[in-house]
């Protein structure tokens, strides 16, 4: 039999923009070991495939995907990787119950004496968590067959501990290319609040607000404008809206009827260059409906996140989600109107103490290589396992 390779192959559905600058810096500290094997979004994905728009160091292999019900089904033809690189060190999977040819992968992946790394997020944003429910089980079969399981964060490693050896769970704190942000705050309080305002055609005396995200029923895009109408009746206020979506028009005919001034629609904004001002002009991001990196986002660069607690006990929120300590870098409130206004203007009354928290919290806790230490301890796990079964 021919000789381990030492490659460590992840496979993925496909590749956000965000995700880049991780590989990049996954493949550096695997000493450019890494081959990302992906494909393309099928044609209405809400996720940007970003290969061609941004310098990858590793090698990536196009793999064909093919889609059943939107992207409910997925199914991904892998046997040209694996006649590239025959007996791989490691398999980095993806998690995700929507692909029916993750449990053929770990199989193959098995039978060649590779190590086997499941990454992702383990459960569902839209039920309660319940081992007994099919799919959920069938997730933790999954977790339960592989030598690592790298967790997004510390409550989906929480949330696997009664169902799974911990022995084989690890943590990669889901993030993004924060060492860009970190630099952006700098240049940025070099430049200070005030100027960067002035810049960006902000009025320097105004609380400003901004909500970030897609902009669609889910993200609270109606009760951020209820928020907002009744900020303004008390102080002078500015509200900015940062992306895209289905209800701009709803958005803006909303405020109209409310009689709301004050509320820009900045648009999609997609480097972080460009979009950092605006969130570091802020006083603090607000989005009453599902959060997920935008967490990260506004954390590093010092500005506090308020948001409301999911619905009907379900997990609703991404696991991001943890990085918002409630009362120290921003709040997680009720569900009540009354509730979030209260949290935001906790936020505005204080808002450079909660910004500082904000800062010392990203600096530890969510950066980049905080992210990468997990990955890297996983694959190493699992390639330390599979090295002394053979």
């Amino acid at each position: 039999m021919a000789d381990q390779s030492p490659h460590i192959l992840y496979f993925a559905r496909m590749v956000p923009a965000y995700r880049l600058p991780v590989l990049n810096r996954l493949n550096e500290a695997l000493d450019g070991r890494l081959v990302v094997c992906s494909g393309e979004p099928p044609g209405k994905s809400s996720i940007l495939q970003a290969t061609d728009q941004q310098p990858v160091d590793y090698e990536h292999i196009p793999l064909a995907n093919h889609w059943l019900h939107g992207e409910s089904i997925h199914f991904q033809n892998y046997s040209s990787v694996f006649r590239k690189y025959p007996r791989p060190a490691v398999v980095l999977a993806e998690e995700s119950p929507r692909s029916v040819s993750l449990p053929f992968l770990l199989r193959k992946a098995r039978k060649v004496g590779a190590g086997r790394v499941l990454w992702g997020i383990f459960y569902s944003f839209h039920r309660p968590f319940s081992a007994s429910h099919p799919l959920q089980k069938y997730r933790l079969r999954m977790a339960n067959s592989v030598e690592a399981c790298a967790c997004y964060t510390k409550g989906v490693r929480d949330i696997l501990h009664d169902h799974v050896d911990n022995d084989k769970l690890f943590v990669a704190q889901n993030t993004m290319e924060t060492d860009i942000l970190f630099k952006q705050r700098s240049i940025l309080e070099s430049e200070g609040i005030i100027n960067v305002r002035k810049r960006l055609g902000i009025d320097e005396s105004h609380k400003v607000l901004i909500f970030i995200g897609q902009l669609v029923p889910r993200k609270g895009t109606r009760e951020v404008i209820d928020l907002f109408e009744t900020i303004r009746r008390s102080q002078p206020a500015t509200l900015l809206v940062m992306r895209a979506g289905p209800e701009r028009e709803n958005m803006e005919e909303y405020a109209r009827e409310l009689g709301v001034s004050g509320v820009k629609f900045l648009g999609p904004i997609s480097r972080l260059e460009d979009s950092s001002p605006y969130i570091f002009a802020s006083d603090v991001v607000v989005i009453p409906g599902y959060v997920g990196l935008v967490v990260n986002h506004s954390l590093c660069l010092g500005v506090p996140i308020v948001t409301q607690k999911a619905p009907a006990n379900i997990p609703y929120h991404a696991p991001e989600v943890e990085s918002i300590v409630d009362g120290m870098n921003g709040f997680i409130t009720e569900r009540s109107p009354d509730a979030l206004l209260e949290g935001v203007q906790k936020v505005l009354q204080e808002r450079d103490l909660f910004s500082r928290r904000s800062i010392a919290y990203a600096e530890k806790h969510i950066t980049i290589q905080v992210m990468i230490n997990g990955l890297v301890d996983a694959i190493s796990w699992a390639e330390n396992q599979s090295s002394a079964t053979r």
